[in-house]
């Protein structure tokens, strides 16, 4: 699996909890609760550590809607 096929997996499963980045070679997710950030050398690695943190400490998920506002 390429680096970007496996950052678009991470991203599918996890990424309304979890903002997630491939930089400088470093596997990187942060909690959208918190901000807590962990990073990790290659996804599996990456998908261990938020499993676990997902595990022991579940991500708030807000039910409403996301939307635009106009003037800020």
């Amino acid at each position: 699996m390429t680096d970007a096929a496996a950052l678009d997996d991470l991203r599918w499963h996890y990424g309304e909890a979890y903002l997630i980045e491939l930089i400088g070679g470093r596997w990187i997710a942060q909690r959208r609760d918190s901000h807590a950030t962990m990073s990790a050398g290659s996804p599996n690695q990456l998908l261990g550590l938020i499993r676990a943190d997902y595990a022991a400490h579940p991500v708030a998920r807000d039910p409403r809607p996301c939307r635009f506002r106009p003037g800020g």
